[in-house]
This record gives C-alpha cells, sequence and structure tokens, in this order.
C-alpha cells in the first residue's frame, strides 16, 4: 500500500445517500464492498488505476460505483472528488 486516498466529504456524503436509499437490500453490501475495492485499488497503484481524464483526473467503474479522482504523484495521494451510483440496469 503506497498510496494515500483522500474521500472529500462530498463524495461520501453522496455515498451515504445511496447506501441509505438502498439500506438492508443487496445493493447496499454491494456499494460497501466496492468502496472496498476502490481503496485497495487506490491505495496499490492510483496512478494506473481506471482510466486516465485531463490534467491529474482519473476515473474508475467498480460496479455499482463509478469514482473520479485525482492523482497527486509528487506526494502518492488519490483524492476522491466524485462518486456515482451506476448499478447494472438489472440492480435499479
Amino acid at each position: 500500500m503506497n498510496w494515500t486516498v483522500i474521500w472529500l466529504d462530498g463524495p461520501l456524503n453522496q455515498l451515504a445517500r445511496f447506501v441509505a436509499a438502498v439500506w438492508g437490500t443487496p445493493a447496499s453490501a454491494a456499494i460497501t464492498q466496492a468502496m472496498a475495492r476502490v481503496d485497495l485499488a487506490l491505495e496499490s497503484d492510483a496512478a494506473n488505476a481506471g482510466e486516465s481524464r485531463s490534467g491529474h483526473g482519473r476515473i474508475v467503474v467498480e460496479t455499482p460505483l463509478t469514482i473520479e479522482f485525482e492523482v497527486h504523484d509528487e506526494s502518492r495521494t488519490a483524492v476522491i472528488t466524485r462518486a456515482r451510483y451506476t448499478p447494472a440496469r438489472d440492480d435499479r
């Protein structure tokens, strides 16, 4: 684990709303598990996780989430800037 992952309040609040809406269903567990997988991927190698975007931006899809983040190589930090609940069509 070489990278520090910082979840900004906005994305965490977004995910909290998603989880609250589906609490007690398999979807809430799927969100929690996807967050853990994102953390692990970014902690391991944020600079190569997901797909690149402009500037420091990157995006990773870990169903049922889409996570946008910035990579700061000099400090080996990934900052989560946006989180979206994007379940497969069957899960909606």
